[in-house]
């Protein structure tokens, strides 16, 4: 395998993990660090004690948190990896510095709320403004916890773009032999699916902090599923995909594994604890909370059915207590499972 240059742009626990991961496989890698400080710490003990904290990071990797120089020492791949929420924010700034031929990858789940737009979809819009518009874009999703891929785990992962030539340069590159990448044809699937599981994870951590069982947890999963099938379809995904790794692959891992921290939101609201208080407690970003207005407004606009993550916005913003939206729910007029 030939070393590529690849910028990292985002440094929460999944970035510092993928550019971890690069780095161990010959990459050049260049990861920005929006926090200064936080950067300098990394440079001088090799770990990200902030996000990824007793993970010692390769001696390669190295770190920045100035954006031009990240995307200067990108020419080959930039992966971009950041909260959906300040998506817009940070490409705006960066996409005048991101060289013509580099291939841009996103790896962030959500939706921006407002536009209701996926994260390529964000990036294409700042790209085009500075002059770089119609590149081939990428997304990577699927089934992964961040310490486990830096702990050198088994991961399986989907990269997908409308350029075949775009996921195949992708999955070539940065695959390793505990990181396998399958490529896809469905960016708009594979990002649906990634985003709309925090939301649905929120759920059956909710059900979870209530004591509801192992069957609610399982209908949750499964009617969750349904729902985000419906809405991707709707919007032009492919049915398939939220069969496969983007889509209940990573539903299941986030709404039963510990190191979720949607599910682990949801346990604490299913106990009774206050939303505010539980994300000031919290150092990362729970992407479920934000993206959860977002499902209602795509619900919406394109007239699709999601009675769970109606209940779950309604629980995180109307004040529905978690056992009347799980009254509501079993409530609703009895139906055919399968259209």
């Amino acid at each position: 395998m030939t070393p590529q240059r690849i910028a990292v742009i985002g440094a929460g626990a999944w970035g510092t993990a993928l550019a971890d991961s690069f780095s161990g496989i010959g990459h050049e890698v260049m990861l920005w660090v929006f926090e200064a400080d936080l950067c300098a710490r990394m440079a001088s003990n090799r770990e990200n004690d902030l996000y990824l904290p007793g993970i010692a990071l390769h001696d390669d990797l190295r770190f920045t948190s100035d954006l031009a120089e990240a995307a200067s020492a990108g020419q080959d791949f930039l992966v971009s990896v950041m909260p959906s929420h300040v998506v817009r924010a940070v490409w705006s700034k960066l996409a005048p510095s991101v060289h013509e031929e580099t291939l841009i990858t996103s790896a962030t789940k959500g939706v921006e709320e407002g536009t209701l737009l996926l994260p390529t979809q964000v990036i294409a819009e700042c790209l085009a403004g500075a002059g770089g518009g119609g590149r081939a874009l990428a997304c990577l999703s699927g089934p992964t916890f961040a310490r486990e891929l830096a702990e050198r785990k088994p991961t399986a992962i989907t990269t997908a773009s409308d350029d075949a030539g775009a996921a195949k340069a992708i999955q070539e590159a940065l695959a390793a032999p505990n990181f396998r990448i399958y490529t896809g044809a469905d960016p708009v699937g594979v990002q649906l699916g990634g985003a709309l599981k925090n939301v649905i994870a929120l759920a059956a951590g909710i059900a979870d902090g209530m004591e509801l069982g192992h069957n609610a947890r399982a209908a949750l999963i499964v009617r969750g599923l349904a729902e985000i099938g419906r809405l991707g379809t709707a919007m032009g995904g492919r049915a398939e995909t939220f069969a496969g790794l983007a889509g209940m692959g990573d539903l299941v891992l986030t709404c039963t594994g510990d190191l979720s921290r949607n599910r682990t939101v949801g346990v604490r609201l299913g106990k009774g604890e206050p939303l505010q208080k539980i994300l000031e407690s919290m150092t990362a970003v729970a992407e479920g909370v934000s993206t959860a207005p977002a499902a209602v407004g795509l619900a919406d606009k394109f007239g699709v059915e999601m009675p769970v993550c109606r209940e779950v916005h309604a629980i995180l913003f109307e004040g529905r207590s978690p056992r009347d939206a799980v009254r509501d729910l079993m409530a609703r007029p009895l139906k055919a499972e399968l259209p």
